[in-house]
């Protein structure tokens, strides 16, 4: 089994696959954008890497975890990746911390991963600045993996916002927007979570690979995961809100359409009744076979009628008003 990190960065060992590496001051980031089974592969030749941490570098199914091993700590996060029409996927970040590498796995979609690699790769200074301990390069690329998910927070904060404004107008429903934001939080939670369930262990486990005392960093990433758990928890709440109002709104709209279209079904009854038994051909009052009525001329069977279904309508009208029908 090949020495912890003695042919991270060479030549023969970045010409393959994906890998790019940078070193400064003994220490060696290597970084796989998009790792296949070629670069997990030559990471299984000069690494004492666990087959199991690599094959969950691959895996599909998102999961958070940190193992420590002799050599080196595996840590596999999720952060989320927002696209231009708003739907936000979780994406995983693979880390193999050891005493003076780390190797880092991830999607192309962690655009602020690479650009910090790009940075670190081009500005001499701020390669200086991140490089001084492999823990202390983990503590930076989490610290800048969390501050990216603040910005899908403001994004989804803004979403809230424009619902707010939508879902107290009884002409519009927000149903669509509301469920589309509800999908959000529900990832964005997901993700959150095990972030501040797994940052104490990170920060007690990564320590043992930097000289200089990180706690400081860590207790200041835990707390701004914190306070993205906390974002979290009350977009969630917010948006059950928002949820359950539209939802009384937009049945109390459909009540009040109900309750109009039942008052005018229940006025129609008198004429449909009446109607319905002179459009029957049987002898009547009034009707065509026992001759029209005719105290008031001709068009006496018709005021008849007439007066005969617009009396119970109006008893109903008098009624229904007289009970509060109309006001509910």
């Amino acid at each position: 089994m090949a020495s912890s990190g003695k042919n991270l960065g060479s030549k023969s060992f970045t010409e393959g696959g994906k890998i790019r590496s940078v070193t400064s001051g003994g220490v060696t980031w290597a970084d796989i954008v998009d790792p296949t089974q070629t670069e997990i592969a030559m990471l299984a030749k000069d690494y004492p890497f666990h087959p199991l941490n690599l094959e969950d570098s691959l895996s599909r199914r998102q999961l958070t975890k940190v193992e420590e091993h002799e050599e080196y700590l595996f840590i596999a996060l999720r952060f989320p990746v927002e696209d231009s029409q708003g739907i936000i996927s979780s994406n995983q970040v693979s880390m193999f911390l050891g005493k003076n590498y780390l190797v880092t796995l991830h999607p192309d979609k962690l655009s602020a991963l690479s650009e910090l690699f790009q940075t670190c790769k081009e500005d001499g200074q701020e390669q200086k600045a991140l490089m001084k301990s492999t823990a202390y390069l983990a503590y930076r690329i989490i610290d800048r993996l969390t501050e990216s998910m603040f910005l899908i927070l403001d994004d989804v904060q803004g979403g809230l916002d424009d619902i707010e404004a939508k879902v107290f107008d009884e002409k519009k429903s927000s149903a669509n927007a509301i469920n589309h934001v509800r999908r959000q939080i529900a990832i964005l939670r997901q993700i959150v979570f095990p972030l501040r369930l797994f940052g104490p262990e990170i920060t007690s486990k990564a320590q043992r690979f930097s000289e200089e005392n990180l706690s400081v960093y860590f207790s200041d990433l835990n707390h701004k995961i914190g306070r993205a758990f906390g974002t979290v928890e009350e977009m969630k709440e917010m948006v059950e809100i928002y949820k359950d109002t539209d939802f009384i709104i937009s049945s109390d709209r459909t009540n009040s359409v109900l309750s109009i279209l039942t008052i005018l079904f229940t006025l129609s009854i008198p004429a449909t009744l009446i109607s319905s038994i002179y459009g029957m051909n049987v002898p009547l009052p009034g009707g065509l076979v026992t001759g029209p009525l005719g105290f008031f001329g001709p068009y006496t069977s018709l005021f008849v009628l007439l007066t005969g279904m617009l009396i119970p309508a109006l008893i109903m009208v008098w009624y229904f008003k007289r009970v509060g029908w109309f006001n509910a």
